[in-house]
């Protein structure tokens, strides 16, 4: 694979670049505390995120919740956001080798985009990015095909040579609605293989390391 790279590799970031799950459990369990509500484990969270704040706080907290849980949510979490963070293995790796081929990267994620780059700089990875892209300066939020079309867009990327690296669902359906060249699933974060399968990514890997190896060849 490692002569036919793609010209774009575009990475998901909770759950396939970093853990950030235990500050975002403690975020909601917090709020939910805060409007009386029971709380929440893990687990839960790790289950109902993927789709941008205001989605998983519809699962969590119910719709008529929604709007006050999701303020609360934005004003809480920038103070309890590096709880627990780390990457997971090979991040840092794939990220230099594919760069160093000359293959441009980027963070596509349904997180808000000014906590996204505040994360990447907090663990000093934000300069292994050709951009970083999050929800809430402008309307969209994956898979929307138009919060694609910003993306490559702004990077000046052909799509047709642009793969999407996530852990859900939402990151295979973003590239298909985004027309990229493959999706490659990793199961470090939402969903197992079995879970993936069915969605028919182009294939499924344990970790970072894994992909950057069967894939890419690097």
């Amino acid at each position: 694979m490692a002569s036919d790279l793609p010209e774009t590799v575009l990475f998901d970031l909770d759950g396939t670049l970093v853990d950030n799950f235990e500050a975002i459990h403690r975020c909601y369990d917090d709020v939910m505390s805060m409007m009386g509500l029971p709380g929440v484990t893990l687990e839960e969270i790790r289950r109902a995120v993927g789709g941008s704040v205001n989605v998983t706080v519809v699962k969590l907290a119910g719709e008529a919740n929604g709007p006050t849980a999701t303020r609360l949510f934005r004003e809480h979490f920038p103070s309890v956001m590096f709880h627990g963070l780390r990457v997971y293995p090979g991040c840092e790796e794939i990220l230099k080798a594919l760069r160093a081929r000359g293959v441009r990267t980027a963070v596509y994620t349904n997180k808000d985009d000014e906590n996204s780059k505040k994360i990447m700089a907090h663990l000093g990875l934000a300069h292994l990015f050709d951009g970083i892209f999050g929800t809430n300066v402008h309307p969209w939020r994956k898979p929307q095909k138009e919060f694609s079309h910003f993306v490559v867009s702004t990077l000046k990327t052909d799509p047709r040579r642009t793969v999407m690296v996530g852990d859900s669902p939402f990151d295979i359906e973003t590239a298909r609605n985004g027309q990229f060249s493959a999706v490659y699933c990793v199961t470090t974060g939402t969903h197992t293989a079995a879970e993936l399968a069915p969605y028919q990514p182009d294939s499924i890997h344990a970790g970072l390391a894994e992909l950057q190896r069967d894939i890419f060849g690097l």
